[in-house]
């Protein structure tokens, strides 16, 4: 329930997310550990079926054993789940310089949530062919982030633009960096 308000009414969600005390390990339990496996799953079981996994980095497919398949699933989601963490550090470091408040469980709200297209996207690798297309989906995160970051993390307003910006970055280049050490797994 919490994806589908994050994507439909996500201003009214986000306030409700800030307003909710937690710790790291109800949101990684209840929330990414689910999510986080959707791609990994789905990239698994098209790797399985058609015998090739799709490459963000090289916009297409390489072709992909059984074993690597699997390999491949189970690195993934495991660096799903750091990189979530990671994400949400770089969050917290990010709105500390531009005067948001420094927390870090906050900032796990973010990336947890704020990632929710990202996550629901990856359900394309399930067609290796059509995987690029997640990367359309997954932009809607950017909005997410863009909403999020100033009721939960208490950025000003006047600088959220810059704030999205930066976590954005943040987001692609942890993307790129789990897609890089999957594509070498698969490639060698």
């Amino acid at each position: 329930m919490r994806a589908q308000r994050l994507l439909l009414q996500p201003t009214q969600e986000w306030a409700t997310i800030a307003g909710e005390f937690t710790t790291a390990g109800p949101i990684y339990w209840r929330y990414l550990v689910p999510m986080a496996a959707i791609g990994p799953i789905a990239a698994t079981i098209g790797g399985i079926v058609f015998g090739e996994r799709g490459s963000l980095l090289t916009f297409g497919t390489v072709p992909v054993s059984l074993g690597t398949a699997v390999q491949a699933g189970v690195l993934e989601y495991v660096l799903n789940l750091v990189g979530v963490y990671a994400l949400a550090v770089a969050i917290d470091v990010i709105g500390a310089s531009i005067g948001a408040q420094r927390n870090r469980v906050q900032a796990l709200k973010i990336a947890a949530y704020g990632s929710t297209p990202y996550w629901l996207a990856s359900v394309f690798a399930l067609f290796p062919r059509i995987e690029p297309l997640a990367m359309l989906v997954g932009l809607y995160s950017i909005r997410l982030y863009a909403a999020g970051l100033p009721p939960v993390t208490k950025a000003p307003r006047d600088r959220t633009a810059a704030y999205t910006l930066l976590t954005s970055i943040a987001a692609t280049l942890l993307v790129l960096i789990i897609t890089a050490i999957i594509t070498r797994l698969v490639v060698s």
